[in-house]
């Protein structure tokens, strides 16, 4: 009896060794690094160090155990002057700059790299319309695979609600429920896409000053919703036409309500400085990803909506002389 038990619980440890056992290893090489740079191999999804090791004569070894793969990574350092993206897998894999930068390091060893690779090799020569189908395609491949949602949470802006959420109800339950699954449905729920004769959708965002501020604070005046950002050259230009507007208009009920997609408060702050924009301008300083922009479908900048004093959307995309003269026609 003693001997059977001893078998049980040999076989009991054994068969936990072998469950949690990792083929993964990265064996690295580098060139002109010091000798104890640390290197942080940094899990993307869950957005949280896997793991650490010094560089040695150019040379690095990790080998961890994956609990879940494939994982979109980061090979870094702790400035990210070192830096590059990569696919995990439960393999032996080859992380190469031996004779390149480190960014553009040659990986092998990864079935979900070479795949992610070559679909961006291939997407960076199409047209949009190509080059749509041929993500959709991608996405519909791999509805099982964390390579599709991932995919699809770096194109839903473009795509649009139209084609993201038939490809994201195709998707297992696992994808749905991965980080980026939970990313993209939020995109859908969020997403009303307001047309013009329609009422305007309210949200909350935060101005330069640290202050909450609502669209509807503005109901019962003429209000432009303008979604913006520093860096877009036209919406710079388009300032300076709604800085005269303004001037102009203002005392007869007009008034904007700014929307930046920027991520760096800076920037955004120096904009607003520089264009000398003196009304509501607010920014959650996530980019694309603003929770303003995506109720309202936001792929494309600048773009504006025209709302009336009872709250319907009047117009769309006005810019320069025409927008003047629709302002003129309502407040005149």
């Amino acid at each position: 009896m003693r001997a059977l038990n001893f078998l049980i619980i040999v076989f009991f440890l054994t068969s936990c060794n072998q469950e949690r056992k990792s083929d993964f290893s990265i064996n690295g090489t580098t060139n002109e690094l010091k000798n104890g740079t640390v290197l942080y191999l940094y899990d993307a999804s869950k957005e949280k160090i896997i793991d650490s090791v010094r560089v040695q004569n150019n040379k690095f070894n990790f080998k961890t155990n994956l609990q879940n793969y494939p994982i979109p990574a980061v090979l870094k350092n702790k400035d990210n002057s070192l830096y590059k993206r990569l696919w995990l897998e439960n393999k032996r894999m080859i992380f190469n700059a031996s004779n390149r930068n480190f960014e553009n390091a040659e990986i092998l060893g990864s079935d979900s790299e070479i795949k992610y690779d070559n679909l961006y090799k291939a997407v960076d020569t199409l047209p949009r319309k190509e080059r749509e189908k041929l993500l959709t395609k991608f996405i519909k491949s791999n509805s099982d695979n964390v390579l599709g949602s991932y995919v699809l949470a770096e194109w839903y802006i473009s795509l649009k609600k139209e084609q993201t959420e038939p490809l994201f109800n195709q998707f297992s339950e696992n994808n749905k429920n991965s980080v980026y699954g939970k990313e993209i449905c939020k995109y859908i729920e969020s997403n009303q896409n307001p047309k013009i004769g329609e009422k305007y959708v309210d949200f909350e965002s935060t101005d330069q000053y640290g202050k909450k501020k609502k669209l509807s604070e503005l109901k019962g005046k003429l209000t432009l919703l303008e979604f913006w950002a520093s860096w877009c050259a036209p919406c710079r230009k388009d300032n300076k036409n709604l800085v005269d507007y303004y001037v102009e208009y203002k005392s007869l009920g007009f008034e904007i309500f700014q929307v930046s997609l920027d991520d760096n408060k800076e920037q955004w702050l120096e904009a607003i400085k520089e264009d000398n924009l003196n009304w509501t301008n607010v920014s959650e300083l996530k980019g694309w990803k603003n929770n303003g922009a995506m109720i309202y479908g936001i792929n494309l900048l600048p773009t504006n909506y025209l709302i009336d004093e009872n709250g319907i959307i009047i117009s769309k995309d006005l810019r320069g002389e025409e927008l003047k003269q629709k302002i003129k026609e309502i407040l005149e």
